[in-house]
């Protein structure tokens, strides 16, 4: 049995290689690197810059995991792009294809699929409240029409779902809260 630990342990190490570069040209997450360039030579740069500081840690790669000066990539379960961040088409995909819920138990993997993404769908919670309602403990489980839209949508919601825009530091942020 490994250390419980191991992980924080690993993204520290990798958060102290990497310090100066996390969110400047690159973003870590334990052994998921992404290394993001305005241009292809700055790209060059900016790989050799994260090779030579794994070299003095004395990481190595495995070239089977790890692909180059491409214009787009899966990061953490989503695809990003210059355009922005979007769901991956595979799993679009494959939650397009998933078929309605017959229980509690496959209701609840359907809304922990679709709760990965509800970041993409405007207002999630209220599309998804028909299905929620179902998981109260002191409710029966009866999938009528009322659920069958509500899961139909989300589904379409998710098949157009827009790109998420990345900040634009150069114009001012305003923060809204409730109180």
């Amino acid at each position: 049995m490994g250390l419980h630990t191991a992980p924080n342990s690993f993204q520290l190490l990798m958060d102290k290689i990497l310090r100066g570069l996390t969110f400047k040209s690159c973003l870590c997450y334990l052994d998921d690197v992404l290394i993001c360039s305005e241009t292809f030579e700055q790209h060059m740069s900016d790989l050799q810059e994260v090779f030579d500081r794994f070299r003095n840690a004395g990481l190595k790669l495995n070239p089977q995991k790890c692909t180059f000066a491409n214009s787009s990539a899966i990061f953490l379960g989503h695809h990003i792009s210059k355009e922005g961040i979007r769901p991956p088409p595979d799993r679009v995909r494959a939650l397009n294809e998933f078929p309605p819920p017959q229980n509690v138990k496959q209701l609840r993997r359907a809304l922990g699929m679709f709760n990965w993404f509800r970041k993409f769908i405007p207002n999630y919670s209220s599309a998804a409240e028909p299905l929620t309602r179902l998981l109260k403990k002191s409710a029966k489980f009866v999938w009528s029409q009322e659920q069958e839209t509500s899961f139909t949508r989300i589904k379409h919601l998710l098949l157009t779902s827009a790109v998420l825009a990345f900040p634009r530091f150069d114009l001012q942020f305003f923060l809204a809260v409730d109180s």
